[in-house]
């Protein structure tokens, strides 16, 4: 969630264009302001546009009160405020106003430093609910991207590791495969300051740092060190003085700048391009690779001596297919992170079956993305194997196969279930497509004369549909 800095967008909803007139000329330099002379073109602006404020006139045309409007409002923008605006003073009408939704109530006969006031008041208590919750969201996501998902043994000994290596000074490289989260072990390694705050904590890709501007990028630079230099600025090195300095993909930093690096890292200090006098710093290096160093150190491609100063500490990131136990608890965890305003989707036991038969080659960010698009496709709220990538289907019943089944009466058994599992598949989306062969092959990625071949042998596609 991102709070809007552009001007506040209110929506006047009233079927007397003088009041729209008298509203914009008054307050179009500090609003931006949207106008609707019925109920439903109310609607439909409120589907095409997001509002922060409504001024709801009671007697708007083709609604026989405002009042029946709140609602429908609220449910096409839960977050928006409503003030209703009227010529007629009613308490009752104030008090139901408020029971349905609306923030506040002024009369149209109300001065302008009034309704100026209201608006004000309206708009800020709403910035600060939306600041508010965006901070909430801001923790949450912050507990969440260091938090360690699962039960598995693998997953304990690294929370043990973490103990035992979070307050050492000694620099650290985390191993494993992409996606496997390795920078969420590196986060999880922060050290609590006296304060009771996290040490600072800077992120480098050393894919990224090209030799023509590593040094000023890492080390800083004095003003007029050169063309451009126009002030003094601080390298990353001293933005993590106090805390930790996280180099990613490590294998990738050019040999050059792995010299300046193991220099930095053994004097704990830094110098300034244009300076000469080094500054000392306190500050702890945790870097992460998905390649094994100690080959590339034979190939010449990475320094041995940087590797051992790099390496005091070691922890490895196992891939997901290796703790397929875990799988249950990174999909709860991934279900509660994206699901916005949408109800929480959960998996049924066979789908948890099908996900630990696939073999994760994303490892744990593959996860979250295939959340992502459970959350964008799925109409139900339990997601059955049906509602699963094609891609996750076919490969997780392929590893199933070769790994449980090894007998002929097992390979029987399980092609006649893959069989009526893929009959009962295309049905479903043969239905979803008014039966027409191309728009589902094209769906589904398959070849259209293989799926209707298909369709035609399960008895589906018995007569042929115009496509």
């Amino acid at each position: 969630m991102i709070v809007s800095k552009s001007r506040p967008k209110i929506l006047i909803c009233d079927d007397n264009q003088n009041i729209h007139l008298a509203i914009k000329s008054t307050f179009s330099s500090e609003f931006d302001i949207k106008s609707a002379y019925t109920s439903e073109e109310t609607l439909v602006i409120l589907k095409k546009n997001r509002m922060d404020l409504v001024l709801l006139d009671m007697e708007i045309e083709h609604a026989r009160s405002g009042l029946e409007l709140i609602p429908k409002i609220l449910e096409l923008q839960d977050d928006s405020n409503i003030i209703i605006f009227s010529g007629q003073q009613s308490f009752e009408i104030v008090k139901k106003a408020l029971q349905l939704g609306a923030s506040d109530y002024i009369l149209k006969d109300a001065d302008v430093e009034e309704l100026k006031h209201v608006l004000h008041k309206t708009i800020q208590h709403q910035q600060t609910s939306r600041l508010n919750q965006q901070n909430q969201f801001e923790l949450k996501k912050q507990h969440y991207s260091t938090s360690l998902i699962g039960e598995s043994a693998q997953i304990q000994k690294i929370k043990k590791q973490i103990e035992k290596a979070k307050n050492s000074p000694a620099s650290i490289i985390i191993f494993g495969e992409t996606g496997t989260g390795k920078e969420v072990i590196a986060r999880a390694l922060r050290r609590n300051l006296p304060d009771q705050s996290l040490e600072p904590f800077i992120a480098v890709d050393s894919s990224t740092i090209q030799s023509s501007v590593a040094e000023s990028m890492l080390f800083g630079y004095e003003k007029g060190a050169f063309t451009g230099a126009e002030k003094t600025t601080r390298g990353l090195f001293e933005e993590a003085n106090g805390g930790t300095l996280y180099f990613d993909e490590l294998a990738n930093m050019p040999l050059e700048i792995q010299n300046k690096l193991l220099r930095v890292v053994q004097e704990k200090e830094v110098l300034r391009i244009g300076s000469t006098k080094p500054i000392p710093l306190d500050f702890r290096v945790i870097c992460a690779t998905n390649q094994n160093l100690e080959e590339l150190i034979q190939q010449g491609k990475f320094k041995e001596d940087l590797y051992q100063r790099l390496c005091v500490l070691q922890i490895d990131a196992s891939p997901l297919r290796e703790r397929t136990e875990d799988i249950p608890f990174l999909l709860d965890h991934f279900a509660e992170i994206h699901r916005g305003n949408q109800t929480k989707i959960s998996f049924l036991p066979e789908t948890i079956t099908q996900l630990k038969n696939y073999p994760w080659p994303g490892n744990v960010r593959e996860v979250s993305n295939l959340v992502l698009y459970l959350y964008t496709m799925m109409e139900e709220e339990a997601v059955s194997p049906l509602d699963l990538p094609p891609k996750i289907l076919k490969n997780s019943t392929s590893r199933k196969a070769s790994e449980k089944f090894t007998s002929e009466s097992d390979l029987k058994n399980f092609y006649e279930a893959v069989a009526e599992f893929e009959q009962k598949f295309l049905q479903k989306n043969y239905s979803l497509f008014d039966g027409s062969v191309s728009k589902m092959a094209a769906a589904l990625e398959m070849d259209r004369s293989y799926l209707h071949g298909k369709l035609k042998n399960f008895g589906i596609h018995t007569i042929r549909k115009p496509n």
